[in-house]
C-alpha cells in the first residue's frame, strides 16, 4: 500500500491552503459559510506551535450543544465568534507534519497523537474544540496550553500501526470509562462539616471542629459546607441541605428516614458538580461500605435506559464485555430500529461472555406502565446498575426506585444545573448512590487507548457512517436527529468522500466491501483500503 505508507510518514510537500468548519455563532447556518468549509491560508508553526494533520474525527452531541447554544456556551466564555470563531471536532487522531522551534526536540514530522480535549493552562480550561480550534478541519495548531498544560501534554502517543479512527474514538470511549472509575470520598475530610443535631452532646468530642445546626436547621443562612451529617432526615431536611453543599460536597443520611416522601434534588448538580449523598446504614461504616462500589457489579444485572444512541452502545458493549461483569444486560430506548443494531452487533459478544441481553422499546408494549412493570419483573429485587443515558431530569427518579439496596444510578447524560428531580427518601436512605461525571481525565483516555492497542477493545464497533471533509454539516444534521445507530467518523483528508453509513459501504464502496467486519462493521483493513485509494 504505497499510497498508504506515504501517507503514514507525513513528509510530502503541505498545500498554501487548507479547509476548516469554522463556527460563526448558533445555528446550523453558522457552521463554514454558505453549507461549506472556509479555505484559510496554512502558515508555518509559530515557535511555540506545532501544526497537525488531523485524520479521523467523531463527531459528537457536545458539538451539537456549541451550535444550539454559540456563544452563550460556558465553555467559550462569551467569545464573539462572529468576529473570533473557532473549529468544532474533539475526538482527533492527529499526525505531526511541521514542529515550531520551541518543540523541534519534542515533536517530528509523522508522530501520531490523540487529543485530550480538556486542556487545563493555568488552571483555566482551553478545551480543543471550544476555545482552542479542534479537528473539523484537514489542519489545527496546538501551542504551549496544550504541549505543556497544568498536567503536561495533552498529546497521547499513538503507535504507528493503529487504526485512525479506533485512536479517534478513544476520546469518547474515555468519557465513558471515566464514569465507572470515581473512587470518591466516602468520609468525611479535613473540610468544613456540618452535623444536624438536637443532641450536641453526642457529637462534640468526636468531632470538636464541626458546625452543630438544629433539626429545624434554623440559623444556616447562605453557609455552604464540605460534608454534612444528617442522622434520621426528613426530605425537607434533605432538599434544604443539598442546597448547602459546596461543589464536590457529600451528605452522609444515617439510618433510616424519620419520615418519607420525596426530595427535590437538583441533577445538574450532581453531574456537573459533583455533590453525593449516601445512605446505607447506622453509621458512617455501614455507609462507606454501602457506596465503595463505583463499577458494574460482577454477575449482577445492569439496567442501560435510552441507550440507543453511539454512547449508549459503548456502554452496553463495555457492560458485555467486562470481564467478571454483570450476567444480564437490560437496554430500553424509544427506537425499536435501534434496539435491534445492539442485538445484531454486540449479540454474538453478550453470549460468548455468558451475559444474557435484552432489548425493550415502548412499542412492544400496551402501555408504559406494561414496560415497566416488565423492567421491575426482570429484576424483582431491583437492578444492581442503572444508567441513565437521557438528559431528562424527571427520568431519574424512576431510575433510582428500581435500583436494588446498595444500588448504583450513573446519571451519565449531562442534565443541566438546576433541573429538579423528586428522589424518594427512602430510596436514598436504603443506600442506593446516585452519581455522575462529564469529560474525562488524561489517565481514562490512556487506559482506552491501552485497550485498544492491545486489542482487547474494538472501538470501530461504535462506527455508523464515515464521511469526507465536505460532509460535516450533513453528518452534524444526522447527530443532532438520531440518523445513525452509532458514531460517524469524519476522514478529513479525504474531502468529497459522501456520507455512507457502513452497512451501505459493500454497496457505495464496493472495492473495500471484502475488509469490512462481522455483520458489516467498520475495520481497520477497511480504513486502509479506503486511505490507499482516496487519501490525499
Amino acid at each position: 500500500m504505497a499510497n498508504l505508507d506515504q501517507y503514514r510518514k507525513a513528509t510530502g510537500p503541505l498545500p498554501s491552503q487548507y479547509e476548516a468548519w469554522q463556527i460563526f455563532g448558533a445555528g446550523f447556518d453558522n457552521v463554514g459559510k454558505s453549507g461549506k468549509p472556509v479555505v484559510l491560508p496554512l502558515r508555518e508553526p509559530k515557535s511555540n506551535e506545532v501544526l497537525l494533520r488531523v485524520d479521523a474525527v467523531g463527531l459528537c452531541q457536545s458539538d451539537i450543544k456549541i451550535i444550539k447554544q454559540g456563544n452563550a456556551h460556558a465553555r467559550l466564555r462569551g467569545r464573539n465568534l462572529a468576529v473570533d470563531p473557532t473549529v468544532l471536532g474533539h475526538e482527533c487522531s492527529v499526525t505531526v507534519v511541521k514542529v515550531g522551534k520551541q518543540w523541534a526536540n519534542a515533536f517530528k514530522p509523522g508522530d501520531r497523537f490523540i487529543v485530550q480535549a480538556d486542556i487545563y493552562y493555568k488552571g483555566e480550561n482551553f478545551a480543543f474544540g471550544y476555545l482552542i480550534p479542534g479537528g473539523l478541519a484537514e489542519y489545527a495548531y496546538l501551542d504551549e496550553r496544550a504541549l505543556a498544560g497544568d498536567e503536561g501534554c495533552y498529546l497521547l502517543p499513538v503507535q504507528p500501526d493503529t487504526g485512525y479512527s479506533a485512536a479517534a474514538l478513544s476520546e469518547p470511549w474515555a468519557c465513558v470509562e471515566m464514569s465507572y472509575s470515581l473512587e470518591e470520598r466516602l468520609e468525611p475530610g479535613n473540610n468544613q462539616m456540618l452535623i444536624v443535631t438536637d443532641e450536641p452532646s453526642a457529637w462534640d468530642e468526636a468531632n470538636p471542629d464541626a458546625i452543630l445546626a438544629p433539626r429545624s436547621l434554623d440559623g444556616l443562612g447562605d453557609a455552604k459546607y464540605d460534608d454534612i451529617i444528617v442522622p434520621a432526615p426528613t426530605p425537607a431536611m434533605v432538599a434544604e441541605l443539598a442546597r448547602h453543599l459546596r461543589k464536590n460536597g457529600v451528605m452522609f443520611l444515617l439510618g433510616k428516614p424519620a419520615e418519607s416522601g420525596p426530595v427535590l434534588l437538583d441533577i445538574g448538580r450532581i453531574h456537573y458538580e459533583g455533590i453525593r449523598i449516601y445512605g446505607g446504614g447506622d453509621d458512617m461504616d455501614a455507609i462507606r461500605a454501602a457506596n465503595v462500589r463505583h463499577d458494574l457489579k460482577p454477575r449482577g444485572s445492569a439496567l442501560f435506559l435510552g441507550a440507543g444512541g453511539p454512547m449508549g452502545q459503548m456502554h452496553v458493549q463495555r457492560a458485555c464485555e467486562l470481564p467478571n461483569g454483570p450476567s444480564r444486560v437490560v437496554v430500553t430506548d424509544l427506537d425499536r430500529a435501534r434496539l435491534d443494531h445492539i442485538a445484531g452487533r454486540f449479540g454474538d459478544i453478550a453470549r460468548a461472555n455468558g451475559v444474557e441481553l435484552l432489548t425493550f422499546a415502548p412499542s412492544q408494549f400496551n402501555a408504559q406502565a406494561e414496560m415497566d412493570a416488565h423492567l421491575r419483573s426482570l429484576a424483582p429485587d431491583g437492578y444492581d446498575d442503572v444508567v441513565v443515558m437521557v438528559a431528562v431530569a424527571g427520568l431519574v427518579p424512576g431510575a433510582v426506585s428500581l435500583a436494588a439496596d446498595g444500588g448504583l444510578v450513573n446519571i451519565f447524560a449531562g442534565v443541566g444545573i438546576g433541573s429538579g428531580a423528586g428522589i424518594e427518601l427512602d430510596d436514598l436512605c436504603r443506600g442506593v448512590k446516585m452519581f455522575g461525571s462529564s469529560g474525562s481525565r488524561i489517565s481514562d483516555l490512556a487506559k482506552v487507548l491501552r485497550l485498544v492497542e492491545e486489542k482487547k477493545l474494538n472501538t470501530n464497533l461504535s462506527v455508523a457512517a464515515i464521511g469526507g471533509l465536505a460532509c460535516v454539516r450533513e453528518g452534524l444534521e444526522g447527530v443532532e436527529k438520531a440518523t445513525y445507530p452509532g458514531k460517524v467518523v469524519i476522514y478529513t483528508q479525504i474531502p468529497d468522500l459522501p456520507l455512507i453509513p457502513v452497512d451501505q459501504a459493500p454497496q457505495r464502496l464496493p472495492d473495500i466491501a471484502e475488509t469490512l467486519g462481522p455483520g458489516r462493521t467498520w475495520t481497520q483493513e477497511a480504513e486502509n483500503a479506503l486511505l490507499e485509494k482516496y487519501a490525499k
